[in-house]
């Protein structure tokens, strides 16, 4: 039998459930690709005691909101609280993130569900008896395909009580993401030193092994899309960061993919450790992980990129001109043996291979020594410039006929042809890999990125297939020397086609002249030209030698000639720049239609959130395949309209000489080199375009 005091209690209990009812329904709100909640770990408030609300996002599937620091790109959700008087809110507990999109543009965030929780304090004293209101407008990014902007109006309804009344479901859930806080393990004795752009987080060797993945809690601290290595060294393990500026202090999250503790139950330590300063790289230790930040790649798609890219690479047109040198071998080899073509093939491979290995080494000991370098950076020093259009020069007269290499112009025209021995086909191999960094070809990009933020080992993996790519076709004419037989026999002809093949490398040389102009000024270029009439010479006395000359004056122009070469190609690279190539005032890819401004980090930064379009081109005036892409791309009238129809702003990177703002920007997209177009949309994250443009490439990219 029901007492009028138990009336009462269900009376009251009817009136808390119908006050808390109004703030249930607000709570939520339905936004598109999400559901955004406001719950609270307790039924109602007491006056000065603690209490915890959560913001939920429940996300459709693929899509995702990211972390307090989003990576290269996107916007940490944010919370504004309109709370009554003498309440007051935390900061945002941050659970740890996932890396939620692959390079080049690494992003960190959230999927499917999270929760974020932020600790409230009322006041010591509220009139009562009632309910406190409590209000949030929740800013966030959402992002798939395409990135939303969106925010909730969120609004939770608590009534005033006299004793606690924690509620099961947000104690469970608000718990729930706290567990997923990181921690402070007094037993994990961090540390951090650096060497150059490396820092080096280390950590007892004691946990179970597994991968572990860095992620810092700012932006601007590290190249997000460089690899992670982990590697033993002693009794210690060594995590292997690449940092982006200048760094007093490492802070952020530290993931282990099996858990910290012994139960596995603490998945992420919380880092704020003093960053020492190294004198040296440290030895190298024993392997235990890489993160592969490559958005999946892997070594072996890494590798059938690098094949590819190889393959395409003879297609490309800084390339033909020396390879045209090794089909002509070929062809005076049709009807010899087969097996001195192949041997004259795998001696052509061992010159690519090799040329690979010393070019990949070189860029891994200046990477190592704190050197931002990346694909074709030789062709960044106005020295190696002039000693490539010299030898390019020399390569051609001989072509010529002028001299020879181990080969007499008399045995061309014969019947049982001579060709220049197995150190010739390797030096071809050679000098096809040299002239072949100014050229990036389509998938080369992406491979040469990741291989150059892998461990040495898999770096040359890379630069192995690469050369094997680049090889290929001529292993395979090798290997098929039925096709050559069915050429006609080496006579006259012969001698006309290899003088006819040797206008495309004087056009290489004439390029390379071009190129030191734009890097040291007018009066380097005169020297220089001065320089390639010393070729000449030299070649001259040395034709005559090679005819049988005997007197005092063939070889006094040899070494005049050659003298002359030396000093004025020295000269000529030593020049000091005179025209600055970023400020020369035509720019090395401007479109007549389109005005190209300087590009900077901080320009994209500001036109970005001012809402402007962005269209940014990493050039340089010794990248054949980017003045390839402005004469059938960038410098048409349907392209140069449609940026202005649209107000995008045209920012040019100009790699020419060397710029570590420039090469950080590339190694923060997984390049290592030019060309890379990338385009921000408003609101949206970048896009990058193919290596090699056509207009309707570029249309299409700015088609949404």
């Amino acid at each position: 039998m029901w007492t009028a005091e138990r009336w009462r209690q269900a009376a009251r209990r009817l009136l808390l459930a119908l006050a808390v009812l109004p703030g249930l329904a607000a709570a939520q709100a339905e936004e598109p690709h999400a559901r955004v909640e406001l719950l609270a770990d307790v039924r109602g408030v007491l006056p000065g005691q603690p209490f915890a609300l959560g913001v939920r996002f429940k996300l459709d599937r693929g899509w995702h909101v990211y972390w307090q620091n989003p990576g290269d790109s996107g916007q940490a959700p944010r919370i504004d609280w309109q709370l009554p008087q003498g309440f007051s809110a935390g900061d945002i507990e941050w659970p740890y993130p996932e890396q939620v999109s692959p390079p080049p543009v690494v992003t960190y965030g959230y999927e499917d569900e999270v929760l974020l929780p932020v600790a409230v304090t009322p006041p010591g004293t509220l009139a009562g008896p009632g309910q406190v209101s409590l209000r949030a407008t929740v800013h966030y990014l959402i992002c798939k395909d395409l990135c939303l902007p969106e925010q909730a109006q969120l609004a939770l309804d608590l009534p005033l009580l006299e004793r606690a009344d924690p509620d099961p479901a947000g104690q469970r859930a608000i718990a729930d993401a706290r567990a997923r806080l990181p921690r402070h393990l007094p037993e994990m004795h961090l540390g951090a030193g650096r060497f150059g752009d490396r820092v080096y987080l280390d950590w007892p060797a004691g946990v179970a092994p597994g991968a572990a993945q860095f992620f810092p809690d700012r932006e601007g601290q590290f190249r997000h899309a460089a690899a992670q290595v982990l590697e033993r060294v002693d009794d210690r393990l060594r995590l292997t960061l690449t940092a982006a500026g200048p760094l007093e202090r490492l802070t952020g999250v530290l993931v282990h993919e099996r858990g910290w503790d012994a139960a596995g139950q603490v998945r992420a330590l919380a880092v704020d450790v003093p960053i020492r300063s190294l004198a040296a790289a440290p030895p190298a230790g024993q392997p235990v992980s890489v993160r592969a930040t490559a958005g999946g790649m892997g070594l072996a798609l890494a590798a059938a990129f690098a094949l590819l890219g190889g393959l395409i690479l003879n297609l490309m047109p800084c390339v033909f001109p020396v390879l045209s040198v090794k089909v002509l071998s070929f062809i005076q080899l049709a009807h010899g043996d087969p097996g001195r073509v192949r041997r004259h093939g795998l001696a052509f491979l061992g010159g690519v291979l090799v040329s690979f290995w010393l070019l990949a080494g070189l860029l891994l000991a200046l990477r190592a020594a704190g050197g931002g370098v990346g694909w074709g950076f030789q062709l960044q020093s106005p020295g190696f410039v002039a000693a490539m259009a010299l030898l390019l020069t020399a390569v051609g007269l001989n072509m010529m006929g002028a001299f020879e290499v181990g080969l007499g112009l008399s045995r061309l025209a014969g019947s049982a042809p001579q060709p220049a021995g197995y150190p010739g086909s390797f030096l071809t191999g050679t000098l096809a890999v040299l002239v072949a960094t100014p050229c990036t070809a389509p998938f080369m990009g992406a491979a040469l990125g990741f291989a150059l933020a892998r461990p040495a080992w898999e770096a040359l993996t890379i630069f192995t297939a690469l050369g094997l790519g680049m090889a290929l076709p001529y292993l395979l004419l090798a290997e098929l020397p039925g096709l050559l037989a069915r050429l006609p026999r080496p006579g006259q002809w012969m001698v006309t086609l290899r003088q006819g093949l040797a206008f495309p490398l004087f056009a290489t040389a004439v390029w390379l002249v071009w190129v030191l102009g734009r890097q040291s000024g007018v009066d380097a270029v005169g020297l220089l030209l001065l320089a390639a009439l010393g070729v000449g010479f030299a070649a001259w006395g040395v034709g005559h030698v090679q005819r049988g000359a005997r007197r005092w004056l063939p070889g006094g122009v040899v070494v005049i000639g050659l003298g002359l070469a030396a000093v004025l190609g020295f000269a000529a690279a030593m020049r000091p720049a005179v025209v600055a190539p970023s400020a020369s005032g035509a720019s090395a890819t401007a479109g007549a239609g389109i005005d190209w401004q300087p590009w900077s980090s901080a320009a994209v930064d500001a036109l970005r959130a001012t809402g402007r379009p962005v269209f940014v081109d990493f050039t340089a005036a010794w990248c054949i395949s980017c003045q390839v892409n402005k004469q059938v791309a960038l410098d048409t009238a349907a392209v140069s309209a449609r940026f202005a129809e649209l107000g995008v702003v045209a920012l040019q990177a100009d790699w020419t000489r060397y710029d570590p703002a420039i090469t950080q920007a590339l190694a923060g997209f997984g390049r290592s080199g030019v060309p890379l177009y990338v385009y921000y949309p408003p609101g949206a994250p970048p896009r990058l375009l193919p290596a090699v443009l056509t207009p309707g490439l570029v249309l299409e990219s700015l088609a949404d």
